[in-house]
């Protein structure tokens, strides 16, 4: 009788030690499953997630959570349509679970669904194409700027307002000031921090290099392009940065040139989400300099968006030196044309002069030029 009993108490001691192990396991064991935000956004296969970004590597991304269940039915069928035949792929992703398998396709701004692997269309009911191209712009007008012109952002951003400015590829942010420009924005960073952080968005070093930013203020996001080099007039003290740097808007000129800056130009799209459209629409020789901006930055998406295709680099920098020859295109498919460069090539150090033979080409007289070959001589 008492064996039963001290028995029977034993058992309870190791069942009140033991049971709060076992329940912290197996909560322990569910948090970490679910630990990864994506599997917990898609776990369902109904629920979708839309991802907008300015590019594939792009830190920096905008994104909706929705569930769908004649959605997710119509892309499991999988039926192909057209090829995808655009020389960027979307900036949009659309992802879900499919009995435990992630599936990852681009939504266009229209909203058409593009096999990335494949690089076909997905062939979908009108209702499907249009909800999600609602979806799209909808995201897409959250994640990007409005491209103004210069004038008009000029009266946005007055003379020493302040305001934020977000990198695009990075999603770093800090804060400036307008202090001066009459053809674009003379900005300076606010403190040390904001000057640390601008110097963290370009690798620890200042640069003359470009880059997609939009610039926040009163409720407005304005599409833009910045550098990174202090020069010039200094006016906010103890900021460490001796001098301001450039915000450049649709139409914005330069210091010395009085004239647009290519680079600057395309960014300027690129923060708006317009690159690719911007792209269609250019002349060979614009294309020509968008492909040196390209190359003397590294940029390896404006490299793909010019040619078409993915590229290797082979320069660390160039710089265009000669004129562009003024001739008529309007009626030709394929164009072969030199242009004089200043270049550093990838395993030297020293700047030479150098001439690059491009061969651009087009397939028919209302389509886009592409440049199919640039040799360095």
């Amino acid at each position: 009788m008492h064996q039963n009993r001290a028995t029977s108490l034993l058992r309870k001691l190791i069942c009140t030690l033991l049971f709060p192990l076992l329940i912290t396991g197996v909560i322990g064991a569910n948090c970490q499953a679910n630990s990864n935000p994506l599997y917990q956004k898609t776990a369902n296969s109904n629920t979708f997630r839309l991802v907008v970004k300015a590019s594939p590597h792009a830190a920096y991304q905008t994104e909706a959570i929705f569930v769908d269940k004649k959605l997710q039915k119509e892309l499991d069928e999988g039926r192909a349509g057209s090829p995808y035949v655009d020389p960027l792929p979307p900036d949009t992703t659309l992802s879900y679970d499919k009995k435990g398998q992630l599936q990852s396709f681009g939504v266009t701004t229209t909203g058409k669904v593009v096999d990335l692997s494949s690089r076909f269309m997905v062939n979908l009911s009108s209702h499907a194409q249009e909800s999600l191209r609602s979806q799209v712009q909808s995201l897409r007008a959250k994640h990007y700027g409005e491209m103004l012109p210069w004038e008009e952002a000029s009266e946005v951003l007055p003379k020493y307002s302040k305001f934020t400015i977000l990198d695009v590829e990075s999603g770093l942010s800090f804060e400036g000031q307008r202090r001066a420009g009459s053809h674009h924005a003379d900005v300076q960073p606010l403190t040390k921090s904001d000057s640390a952080t601008l110097k963290t968005i370009y690798g620890g070093a200042w640069s003359w290099d470009r880059k997609a930013v939009l610039v926040k203020l009163n409720g407005r996001t304005l599409a833009g392009s910045m550098h990174g080099m202090p020069h010039g007039g200094d006016g906010i003290p103890g900021n460490d940065f001796k001098g301001h740097f450039c915000i450049h808007f649709l139409g914005s000129v330069t210091h010395g040139s009085r004239s647009a800056d290519p680079a600057h130009q395309v960014m300027v799209h690129r923060a708006a989400g317009l690159l690719t459209d911007y792209i269609n629409k250019l002349s060979p020789w614009a294309l020509i300099d968008v492909w040196i901006s390209a190359a003397n930055q590294g940029d390896l998406q404006l490299l793909q968006v010019t040619t078409g295709q993915e590229q290797a680099l082979h320069v660390r920098s160039m710089r265009r030196l000669s004129k562009f020859p003024e001739q008529d295109v309007s009626q030709l498919l394929k164009l072969d044309t030199a242009v004089d460069v200043s270049a550093t090539l990838a395993r030297a150090s020293a700047v030479a002069h150098r001439r690059v033979l491009f061969r651009l080409e087009r397939a028919s007289l209302d389509t886009r030029w592409y440049i199919r070959s640039a040799v360095i001589q």
